[in-house]
């Protein structure tokens, strides 16, 4: 996972080149994919195009997957962005992912003139047309707010019916909807109690099997902060960098006068639940902190209780020391890795008929 925000001593430069590099070792050390997040007008996160700077991801590197997490599809003209997506996908040879969401920052909704009250509309006609310029050649749409007539996007993409679209998952009532028709998810639940994560993964997995739909044909991505390594320095070092960023996401939220009615009690919430948050707090529940052996127990109890079966690590923790967070890197694909790849191949290996033995009498 790459967020591209800028701390004090760098440069926005440095962040775009550095990151690319960070990628294309990500690639040679064996990960299977890499996401992008887009956010706009803050230092929070300064890559405003995820898909255009997948295109130099596209170039720099030979196997890894290209996803978006997420795109803010309400900030976005849905013909342009189709474009876009199939010529990446076209330049990757067809290894991309799209995850999508409907944002959360006022700041960004108010810098391109959007109302943030029509962002749900914008959401859901937007995706609309995603899926139908990337998987047919001519389409017709009348929305709300969109309408198009006769309408082909060029280049056609590289997959057939466009790259795979995953929506960014958060309430339960999300989790039942999608899986009731078959959508993939991706989610970041931080904080969240395992509780909670296994009774909205449930919701899902039930909705699926309720509306004919196999989930075994899914992959279920999960995003967590990581730093995977030895010794008690480096730990809390990299869960006071954790901590440092989950404080930072408190002032860009939206406050009581910014946030859709509806939606206020949540980020009030929120917003207190970080002012109070403790570094004994991140280290237990912000994400995944340890040894190479802990960080396996995590990631195994996630696939137990959740099924998780994509696990996203987010280990250029904003604010954490380069080396450090590319040491921890090198760690995570160095025995991690290695350990579920080990499973995975002992899992598809063919099962060998039972001995029998002939007996003479």
């Amino acid at each position: 996972m790459n967020l591209f925000p800028v701390s004090d001593g760098t440069s926005d430069h440095q962040v775009l080149r550095e990151t690319l590099d960070e990628i294309q070792l990500a690639d040679e050390l064996g990960f299977d994919s890499i996401w992008l997040a887009e956010h706009h007008f803050s230092k929070y996160g300064i890559l405003g195009s995820p898909v255009n700077f997948g295109m130099a991801v596209a170039e720099r590197t030979r196997r890894i997957t290209i996803g978006t997490a997420v795109l803010v599809l309400p900030l976005h003209h849905p013909l342009r962005l189709a474009e876009d997506i199939a010529a990446l996908d076209v330049l990757s040879g067809g290894r991309v992912r799209i995850g999508v969401g409907r944002g959360y920052q006022p700041a960004e909704f108010a810098g391109f003139g959007i109302p943030l009250e029509e962002s749900k509309q914008r959401y859901q006609e937007t995706l609309e047309i995603l899926r139908l310029a990337l998987s047919q050649e001519n389409f017709s749409y009348h929305g709300q707010i969109f309408h198009y007539d006769n309408v082909t996007t060029y280049p056609r993409p590289h997959t057939p019916g466009g790259p795979p679209i995953l929506q960014g998952t958060v309430s339960p009532d999300s989790f039942r909807e999608r899986g009731a028709v078959g959508e993939s998810i991706i989610t970041s639940p931080n904080f969240t109690p395992l509780g909670i994560m296994q009774k909205n993964f449930s919701l899902y997995r039930q909705s699926m099997r309720e509306n004919g739909f196999d989930i075994a044909d899914y992959e279920l991505p999960f995003m967590q902060q990581v730093w995977c390594g030895e010794g008690e320095a480096g730990l809390r070092e990299a869960a006071l960098a954790a901590m440092n960023y989950y404080k930072s996401v408190g002032k860009v939220i939206p406050g009581s006068e910014e946030a859709i009615e509806q939606e206020r009690s949540y980020y009030a919430a929120v917003a207190k639940n970080i002012e109070l948050l403790t570094l004994e707090q991140t280290l237990t529940h912000g994400g995944n902190f340890g040894s190479a052996q802990r960080v396996i127990e995590t990631i195994e109890m996630l696939r137990e209780q959740l099924g998780i079966n994509h696990y996203i690590g987010w280990l250029r923790i904003p604010s954490l020391d380069r080396r450090a967070a590319l040491r921890s890197m090198e760690e995570f694909a160095e025995k991690v890795i290695p350990h579920f790849r080990a499973q995975e191949k002992a899992d598809a290996a063919p099962v060998a008929p039972p001995v029998t033995e002939a007996v003479v009498g």
